[in-house]
């Protein structure tokens, strides 16, 4: 099947397969299926996870143009306003995908109020002292998120405070930026994913090296970063991150991508979040031409006759039960390759 015909028959089945989920939620967020299970488990306030199923919906409303897709999104979007005062920064996954896509796509009263809001509870809970949010106690950061810094959430963090405006949410971004640059990033270009910090001292950290997603989420937040902030510094970063993927996993994306097996599950959200990072890097140093050309090796390698036929995209590597992790469908995983999909498409 032509690639361009492969694309389309996957982006009407995502859509279709959106319809079904929908039908087995109510007025419940999905969370998860598992790949053995036909039924989704199911979150009365979305988690984490929630706006990115709102943001599918947004996405689905411009490309249709179709009204009931908008309202899906409208409803979906003001149900996760209770995450409002949670002390997390990944409300910023619940609030860029959940309500600044529609504010920004769709020009959405109640999406942008709902960004407004998110803002302003983003910037009252800045730590000055350390110069960095931290990662924080509500969604399970527990105690010890008081004192975590953590980069999964640095891309919708820098959009909303962006969508905001103003100096002091620029200069906040920028100094969480570098915070994240200084303790998080290595030389190789690898980035721990969080790290327990005691004033400027790591105490522990997790991530470097092996976990996909993590750097996945800091070549994703970099490059927003170098885009938003047009610092050289920060897309030279964001440079090296891509660099260190593409040489430690990326040159051998069919072997990891064909080679998954129950046994070593191979993250596939984190390669639909590469692919759209290296495009996104690629906008901004067009020079750099090897950065579009992987993304598209990257997206190519996850768009396969099964998903065009089913649209369900069993990619994210979750924890569905203590100690025990496997590959899911989850709104964020679908959420990811449709914007890598729509990049490339335009």
């Amino acid at each position: 099947m032509p690639i361009d015909v492969l694309e389309t028959a996957i982006l009407e089945s995502l859509f279709a397969n959106m319809d079904r989920v929908a039908e087995q939620c109510g007025d419940q967020y999905p969370l998860f299926r598992q790949a053995s299970s036909a039924q989704w488990t199911l979150s009365r306030r979305g988690s984490w996870m929630g706006g990115f199923w709102a943001g599918l919906w947004w996405r689905r409303a411009l490309i249709s143009g179709q009204d009931q897709h908008k309202e899906q999104a409208q409803s979906w979007s003001q149900k996760l306003q209770v995450w409002q005062a949670e002390p997390s920064i990944n409300r910023s996954f619940v609030f860029w995908y959940g309500s600044g896509l529609g504010s920004l796509l769709h020009k959405d009263r109640q999406a942008q109020a709902s960004v407004e809001l998110a803002v302003q509870a983003l910037l009252s809970s800045f730590d000055a002292s350390s110069g960095y949010w931290p990662l924080g106690s509500g969604m399970g950061g527990g105690e010890a998120g008081k004192h975590i810094l953590n980069v999964d959430a640095l891309a919708p963090t820098l959009l909303l405070l962006d969508a905001q405006g103003g100096p002091v949410a620029r200069q906040f971004g920028q100094w969480h930026v570098d915070a994240c640059l200084r303790y998080l990033q290595k030389r190789s270009g690898a980035w721990r994913d969080t790290v327990l910090l005691r004033g400027q001292d790591v105490l522990a950290e997790q991530g470097t090296e092996t976990w996909q997603r993590g750097q996945a989420w800091a070549m994703l937040g970099m490059a927003t970063a170098a885009r938003l902030y047009d610092r050289k510094s920060y897309a030279q970063a964001a440079l090296q991150a891509c660099r260190y993927w593409h040489e430690r996993w990326g040159k051998y994306v069919q072997g990891y991508l064909l080679r998954d097996s129950p046994a070593m599950p191979v993250d596939r959200s984190a390669w639909a979040i590469a692919s759209l990072a290296l495009y996104q890097l690629g906008q901004i140093l067009p020079e750099q031409q090897w950065l579009p050309e992987q993304s598209r090796l990257y997206l190519d390698a996850l768009l396969t006759p099964e998903l065009s036929q089913t649209g369900r995209f069993v990619g994210h590597l979750y924890k569905v039960a203590p100690g025990q992790s496997e590959l899911v469908e989850s709104a964020c995983a679908s959420f990811f390759l449709l914007e890598a999909l729509l990049v490339h498409s335009a």
